[in-house]
């Protein structure tokens, strides 16, 4: 039996159209249980449509590989956002489920979707063009935090929402490609998404 192979075009569109049932689910699903796992799904039909279009793991940013010193420095500027985030919300104090489940699950279907598969697509169609791939993955990035954040946040955190997740993507697409591994992008999201959940902004 043949694997089944797509070309790249294909994959290229179906990640593209994952882009818009990702946002939706984001937006519109509101029992996170169901969430943590329905928001998987999106990153791992894409990755695996890029698998079935040639693209390797390497390719999808899925090798293990280790931190560089610049791909240090991308991350941990990643804390220059923070207080925009935490100065615009209301404390409420730590929730298990919230922060063991919720956040590393939404976490790995994050970067699985944006890093591992939407990246990859537009450092391949814009392969001279590395930086402008970067920031597009960054406007798409922010763009799907931007409708939950106009439906539960007030004007200064929608504001504060797109500035820093568009920034975040600039410095996480940075230190992907850099070090080509998106597992330690894993483990800082996963930490921000378990102080997130510390904070409500409705």
């Amino acid at each position: 039996m043949n694997r089944l192979r797509l070309s790249r075009n294909a994959a290229f569109g179906i990640v593209f159209l994952l882009w818009l049932v990702f946002t939706a689910l984001y937006t519109f699903q509101k029992n996170e249980t169901i969430a943590s796992f329905t928001n998987l799904l999106p990153g791992l039909l894409a990755v695996g449509a890029l698998l079935a279009a040639g693209f390797r793991l390497e390719d999808c940013f899925l090798k293990w590989g280790r931190l560089s010193k610049r791909g240090a420095v991308y991350l941990l500027l990643t804390a220059v956002f923070l207080p925009a985030i935490y100065l615009t919300g209301r404390w409420t104090g730590w929730n298990w489920t919230a922060a063991l489940l919720y956040a590393p699950f939404s976490a790995v279907a994050q970067e699985l979707f944006f890093r591992s598969a939407l990246l990859p697509v537009l450092l391949a169609i814009l392969k001279d063009k590395p930086v402008l791939a970067i920031i597009l993955h960054a406007v798409l990035f922010a763009l799907w935090h931007l409708p939950q954040a106009a439906l539960t946040a007030p004007l200064v955190g929608i504001i504060s929402v797109v500035v820093v997740t568009f920034a975040c993507g600039i410095l996480w697409g940075l230190q992907v490609r850099q070090d080509r591994t998106v597992y330690w992008l894993v483990g800082l999201h996963t930490l921000l998404l378990i102080m997130n959940s510390l904070f409500t902004w409705g």
